[in-house]
């Protein structure tokens, strides 16, 4: 059967309504089409900047450091990482990890990092017996649960006195299985620092990984390691995004921090804003939400740290959005019950239909937080796992808590199990 080709106004006529993954492999494979694809809207539901990996819709781009041992056995840490996309860090000749410093974004280049490059050393003594340290944390660990006697070897001999008690907390509770795996990987590290000292480089090809996944299967390119990490990072969001004169529309959007708002601001059309859904990693000292981006977002979600031990208190109080979603409990002491938050919209009100859900690991703390609001006058009616209290004549807010339903995999110790509910209402009279 004969293969009639598409003619240019046909072709313009069809790009709009393409999958933008789509549209970028069109565009790339046939350099004559690209000039008309880039000048067509593109219309994008689904957007993540987090890093090495951006995700189109339902298309990962994810970059990495493959290593490539040739005909030599690849120790056991490296074919895992290798299998997961390679690694996410920057190494030298000697396959120390290093973090190098700022370039120049030329024009028309899509910076689109969430977080300053600054310049760090690639080694120093401190930073090896650190590592140290822990292998040795972890050997001493690993016997306990193995019943046997630790005993020092060439590997620890060396080592400081003593052992991190912060990092031995933080694995307490992990598997056999995963203190072996972080036993490997510290030992490929320490392997590096070795190789820099004996100035001996390291014994395998780094390439530059790009994978590709969607539904439909999986695609590799490697390419010489011949640049850093987020320099290949900006290549590749300028071949998808660039030269696209503010024609890109998002609908939700997830991104790790407010560095790139006024980047991403660049290269998206004006109608897309207020964004639908947005994701933000953020910390509780951190300004993204003073970002309009942020406070305009239809819906919120914040993907919190859940190491630190400040209030969210006075970041939930000042936001605007319809609806907001706080993921994670952190390490305040006593756990926050967001009574004040609760007293702050009695006083204030909220426009109808203003929700918020705060994610709370255990169920006693929003027991605690339903018993002492039904004891507040402002009660008009409750039940088991819910208090609805009156605003004005014409507001109720209801609390509630609901359990949180995982996605696929299961919730961490550390991740919130329930949903403490807080959502304005009009008041109902019967």
């Amino acid at each position: 059967m004969p293969v009639i080709p598409v003619r240019y106004e046909s072709l313009k006529a069809i790009l709009p309504y393409m999958d933008p993954n789509t549209r970028f492999k069109i565009s790339l494979r046939m350099p004559p089409i690209s000039p008309l694809e880039s000048r067509i809207p593109l219309k994008i539901e689904n957007l993540t900047f987090a890093g090495l990996f951006t995700v189109v819709n339902k298309v990962s781009y994810e970059l990495g450091v493959y290593r490539d041992y040739g005909r030599n056995e690849t120790p056991p840490d490296v074919v895992r990482m290798n299998q997961r996309g390679g690694l996410l860090n920057d190494i030298d000749q000697y396959g120390v990890i290093i973090y190098p410093g700022l370039n120049n974004v030329l024009p028309g280049d899509i910076d689109l990092r969430t977080k300053v490059q600054v310049d760090a050393p690639v080694y120093t003594e401190e930073w090896e017996q650190g590592l140290v340290q822990k292998l040795r944390t972890l050997k001493m660990l690993l016997a306990e649960r193995l019943n046997k006697e630790y005993i020092e070897d060439d590997e620890t001999r060396n080592a400081e006195v003593g052992f991190d008690e912060t990092f031995r907390q933080i694995i307490l509770n992990d598997s056999v299985e995963s203190i072996q795996l972080q036993i490997q990987s510290l030992r490929d590290r320490l392997s590096a620092y070795t190789n820099r000292r004996n100035n001996q480089n390291q014994p395998y090809t780094a390439w530059i990984q790009l994978s590709v996944n969607s539904s439909k299967g999986n695609t590799i390119q490697r390419v010489a390691y011949n640049k850093y990490l987020y320099e290949a990072t900006k290549a590749v969001h300028t071949k998808l995004f660039g030269n696209r004169d503010l024609n890109i529309s998002v609908k939700n959007l997830k991104i790790e921090d407010s560095l790139a708002f006024e980047r991403f601001k660049e290269i998206i059309h004006p109608s897309s804003l207020p964004i639908q859904q947005l994701k933000v990693s953020s910390s509780v000292f951190a300004a993204d939400f003073q970002h309009t981006i942020a406070r305009e977002a239809k819906i919120l979600i914040i993907g919190n740290i859940t190491s630190e031990n400040g209030s969210w208190t006075p970041i939930l109080r000042n936001l605007t959005n319809r609806i907001v979603y706080l993921e994670n409990e952190n390490r305040l002491n006593p756990p926050n019950n967001y009574m004040d938050l609760i007293e702050n919209w009695l006083e204030r009100g909220r426009p109808v239909g203003t929700t918020f859900y705060i994610g709370i690991k255990n169920e006693e703390t929003v027991t605690q937080c339903l018993d002492t609001l039904k004891q507040r006058q402002e009660v008009i009616g409750s039940s088991e796992k819910q208090v609805q209290l009156r605003i004005n004549a014409a507001l109720m807010l209801e609390v509630s808590y609901q359990p949180i339903e995982p996605r696929g995999r299961l919730l961490r110790d550390d991740q919130g199990k329930w949903w403490l509910r807080l959502r304005v209402v009009r008041r109902r009279y019967d």
